[in-house]
């Protein structure tokens, strides 16, 4: 038995039901069409914004003029309607109107990506705008920057910015490509890692405080001097004496390095 083909209905419905984000713009930027995962997404209802010029139908939050939301969107949509190809956009900040809000909008952080709809001709008739709300990766490589800079380990900033710039950068190309997921996935892990691993350094620093009766400042100084003299990375050290002072007998445990 032949499959059958979905009816003009049938592909309603799917568009409809898909959990990605979609609407539909017209060449004159106006909504045509919006799906219930959009809806969902920006917290406007179809009738709310249907028939109306996209930048009114989601306007750019006024206390944010830096943002670049409407600018970056607006080019990004002639690129489409004068290419006739799909067009992307890198993380893009654009929050949405919120009743609940006490600013009256939500702080939003979106993958962006818009195809043309094309005649028999090959003439763009429409734009299907395509979204992912990334929002939750930002604020969490956020959480962690922050959770670094409160910490003295070297180099840390250096590698969190790093991160954070070859995050975002990949961020909007990961949508559909499941392994860059992971590995994006992972940059997270190995950062939590290390966030976890502070705790450990701090131990140390009070152990050395102890026996050498010292600031803080000092004894982490203490630290990535025998770090660096031994060649071993500054967690392993600060495990070794964590894990010295807990199994061992009182007594010295660093070795002379100089410092006081």
């Amino acid at each position: 038995m032949a499959p059958s083909t979905p009816s003009p209905a049938d592909f309603e419905a799917i568009f409809r039901a898909t959990t990605s984000p979609l609407l539909v713009l017209g060449t004159d930027l106006v909504v045509l069409e919006v799906n219930r995962a959009c809806e969902e997404a920006t917290f406007r209802e179809r009738n709310e914004v249907v028939g109306r010029h996209v930048f009114d139908a989601y306007p750019a939050n006024p206390d944010d003029p830096g943002a670049g939301g409407v600018r970056d969107l607006d080019a990004l949509f002639r690129r489409v309607l004068t290419t006739g190809t799909a067009q992307a956009l890198p993380v893009l900040k654009y929050d949405v109107p919120f009743a609940d809000s006490p600013t009256g909008f939500r702080e939003k952080y979106w993958s962006p990506i818009s195809s043309p709809v094309l005649d028999p001709g090959g003439e763009v008739t429409a734009i299907l705008h395509h979204v992912e709300d990334v929002t939750g990766f930002h604020e969490e490589l956020v959480r962690i920057e922050r959770a670094y800079r409160q910490t003295d380990t070297p180099t840390a900033r250096d590698h969190t910015a790093v991160a954070q710039r070859g995050y975002e950068r990949h961020l909007a190309q990961a949508t559909y490509d499941l392994g860059r997921y992971r590995e994006l996935e992972e940059e997270a892990s190995q950062l939590r890692r290390a966030m976890r691993s502070r705790a450990t350094i701090d131990q140390a620093i009070g152990i050395v405080q102890a026996e050498r009766r010292c600031g803080p400042e000092d004894a982490f100084q203490i630290l990535v001097t025998i770090s660096q003299r031994t060649n071993t990375k500054l967690r392993d050290i600060a495990a070794g004496l964590v894990s010295l002072a807990e199994t061992d007998p009182p007594g010295p445990l660093l070795p002379d390095t100089g410092a006081p």
